[in-house]
């Protein structure tokens, strides 16, 4: 990603909110009524412990997303209209296997973890992340209870996690001006450093720094989405109900009262779908999955009609008062 281009620009065809300012970074000012509409969706800063249910995700990261089940290759593509994400699984080391490719993350873990490091990166203004002496707290706080040997969730924790980090990311959008297709590199993670442990049991994988890249990271400052976390911690076994709540966090806030969004099965399908080979039976895993979403987002409107869903707009989970904003440097 580019950190000079706002993410419209570099997606054509996905809808990103105003730039968004970082908690801490600035003083607070009343925003002016048109200023308010616009980021309706947007949240104040939040530095007391009361308010650290607030937290972060890439407004990308919001809109593409990755495997529900294991695809068990190396590639995967999914479509969202005429933007395109592949994934390609990345290579790692280990004392044991030597090199290896590490598989495509897959499931609720990477969810869980990336909308971690997103809002780590925010609140602490850094695109370094310690992760290996937090583990274990960082888990419960994902509402995954620790548990060890060869089957425990540590071990299918950390694995998911070591798929995430060395995986490569891509985004192809058409670029309408020159009439081709951009391909852009947009892989998070700079580097990580891998640790393993001296217990031949134990022997996972598990990235204990993570470092982003500089692009990812300046554009993270710029359109972090703020949500209330303890919805989705309501539905955090169910990752295409995690996917809907956050698509709904970032879009609903944003529609026009008298411009409500339809979306059409085949839409939806696109987004959402999957691997699920019928839309009879991607049908009946979307309602369950949105029935899911509604009861971490309580307050989104939106109806089912016979070719799909009109959405509303809808009171932002996070409600707004006030938003940061940042001061020109120099």
């Amino acid at each position: 990603m580019n950190s000079k281009k706002n993410v419209q620009q570099l997606l054509p065809g996905l809808e990103a909110p105003e730039p968004t300012a970082i908690p801490g970074v600035s003083p607070v000012k009343e925003l002016r009524k048109i200023d308010g509409k616009r980021l309706d969706g947007m949240h104040e800063n939040y530095m007391a412990p009361e308010q650290r249910d607030t937290w972060y995700i890439h407004t990308v990261l919001a809109q593409c997303f990755l495997p529900y089940r294991d695809p068990k290759t190396t590639h995967w593509m999914k479509e969202n209209g005429d933007v395109s994400i592949a994934l390609t699984a990345g290579i790692v080391k280990s004392p044991e296997k030597g090199f290896y490719e590490a598989g495509l993350p897959y499931g609720v873990r990477p969810r869980l973890f990336l909308t971690y490091i997103n809002t780590q990166a925010v609140l602490k203004k850094s695109p370094v992340i310690m992760v290996e002496d937090s583990m274990t707290a960082m888990m419960r706080e994902l509402g995954i209870q620790p548990t060890g040997g060869k089957n425990g969730t540590i071990a299918g924790f950390k694995e998911q996690i070591t798929r995430l980090a060395a995986c490569h990311f891509r985004i192809i959008a058409p670029d309408r001006v020159k009439n081709t297709m951009r391909h852009i590199n947009a892989e998070p993670f700079k580097s990580f450093d891998v640790w393993f442990s001296n217990v031949p049991e134990q022997r996972t994988l598990w990235p204990s720094e993570i470092v982003l890249t500089d692009d990812f990271y300046n554009n993270l400052v710029e359109h972090a989405i703020p949500y209330d976390f303890r919805g989705l911690k309501l539905i955090q076994n169910n990752p295409r109900a995690q996917d809907i709540f956050l698509w709904m966090t970032q879009r609903l806030c944003r529609l026009s009262k008298d411009k409500p969004l339809f979306m059409t099965w085949q839409m939806l399908y696109e987004m959402f779908g999957g691997t699920l080979a019928t839309m009879k039976k991607f049908k009946q895993e979307f309602r369950i999955a949105l029935n899911a979403a509604k009861i971490a987002y309580p307050d989104a409107r939106l109806t089912e009609e016979e070719n799909g869903f009109r959405f509303y707009a809808s009171p932002p989970p996070v409600p707004k008062t006030k938003i940061a904003v940042n001061k020109p440097v120099g």
